[in-house]
């Protein structure tokens, strides 16, 4: 292994590289927690044999969107030619500052319902201080609530600093109105349901463009996403046809009509749990 004469600072080199592509959120988790919570599929010695340490990177509020769209405005390729914009986005940005971690053995993940192997990225981000389950079924974060976003994991075999849990959870004393305001009745119990929300999702459609109880969410309400960013992520194509007028590219130069999020098979594609 070799990541530079002080190992132990290689999360914050890698998170500096990643922040101006808006990554600002990340933490680190250890390894030998996350395996005593996953089934031995989901375990380090399955996902990255010798990894002692799991680097998290997210974005908080539109920071990621914003270095996105400037991305886009540089080479519109970024959208025309990718699927998915913000993975692709992502990716790049991780290839760019990978190097960082110079030799040391490491694997990463992508927070994508098209990755090809899925890990429980809200436990993961727990278990890296960088917020807590919400009844949304959300990470919350104390100052940017649900407004973030969980986007890659580096499991490497280095030995460095877990973050601190997050010492305030925001639900708590909360009256709740994620729960009143919700119109497909997905709070099971005062908490979200995934099962009764992804029914609702295919049987109608007041929630086809937004999340009545995620903007009721008072945490972080001055740092939610902007519409056209929340847009995007609710609709696919309404938000990539705003992309594509943003950029002033013609509906035929794109290669994708812009798809998702699938209700109808996201919740038996995606491994919630993570276990």
């Amino acid at each position: 292994m070799d990541i530079g004469t002080h190992p132990e600072n290689a999360g914050e080199r890698l998170a500096a590289a990643l922040l101006p592509a808006g990554l600002n959120l990340w933490g680190v988790a250890g390894a030998a927690a996350w395996d005593a919570q996953m089934s031995p599929a989901r375990r380090t010695d399955a996902l990255s044999p010798g990894a002692r340490s799991i680097l998290v990177f997210g974005n908080g509020g539109g920071a990621l969107w914003d270095a996105m769209l400037a991305d886009l405005r540089r080479d519109p390729r970024g959208l025309t030619e990718e699927q998915h914009p913000i993975d692709a986005f992502v990716a790049r940005a991780v290839a760019a500052a990978d190097p960082v971690l110079g030799n040391a053995r490491r694997r990463w993940f992508w927070a994508s319902a098209e990755a090809d192997l899925h890990i429980d990225f809200r436990l993961l981000a727990g278990m890296a201080g960088m917020g807590v389950q919400s009844r949304l079924g959300l990470l919350i974060h104390p100052a940017w609530g649900t407004w973030i976003g969980l986007r890659a994991a580096c499991f490497v075999d280095a030995e460095l600093p877990v973050s601190p849990p997050a010492s305030v959870d925001p639900c708590e004393g909360c009256p709740a109105p994620c729960v009143s305001q919700c119109v497909g009745a997905a709070f099971v119990g005062g908490r979200w349901d995934v099962d009764a929300c992804a029914r609702f999702h295919r049987e109608a459609d007041p929630c086809e463009r937004s999340c009545a109880s995620r903007l009721a969410c008072p945490v972080g309400a001055d740092r939610r996403y902007s519409q056209e960013h929340y847009g995007y992520h609710a609709h696919r194509a309404s938000g990539r046809a705003w992309l594509r007028e943003h950029l002033g590219i013609p509906p035929g130069a794109d290669r994708y009509e812009g798809v998702g999020p699938h209700w109808g098979d996201w919740r038996a594609r995606v491994d919630v749990k993570g276990a």
